[in-house]
């Protein structure tokens, strides 16, 4: 599936903030960062995956709608057994509304793919231990 060059800036400009304890900060596609690094060594991952339920295929929902895709979500998570704390992008022109999403540890690539495909998403943020994280897209 080609992503549209204004929907692929919309989500490299994209602020994938993480709930983390007490703190929110916020992790960039494209932007390696020893905070990341940190984050996945506390949870004892060489990688995790940034995945949403809302507004599957960038069709905007009704909060209702969204809320209950990510209860599933995480149900689905939970469910496999994963590791996984809470987060938002948030759209740092403040155009498009902030998207609840889970930060998976440890759950490969191929997993998190499987999951995007499930919930109709048309990326998500992939994190290696020392690598920038990055945009994977779901083949069809």
């Amino acid at each position: 599936m080609a992503i549209a060059a204004e929907l692929l800036a919309a989500y490299t400009a994209t602020d994938f903030v993480v709930f983390d304890g007490a703190e929110q900060w916020a992790l960039h596609v494209g932007a390696a960062s020893p905070r990341v690094d940190a984050l996945l060594d506390r949870h004892d991952a060489t990688c995790a995956t940034i995945v949403t339920a809302f507004n599957p295929r960038s069709q905007v929902l009704a909060p209702e709608a969204n809320t209950a895709r990510h209860r599933t979500l995480v149900q689905v998570l939970k469910e496999r057994g994963l590791t996984f704390l809470l987060g938002e992008g948030r759209d740092p022109s403040g155009q498009w509304t902030a998207e609840t999403e889970c930060v998976v540890f440890g759950i490969s690539l191929a997993d998190g793919l499987e999951i995007a495909r499930r919930f109709e998403q048309n990326a998500v943020v992939f994190i290696e231990r020392g690598k920038a994280p990055r945009l994977e897209f779901p083949e069809e």
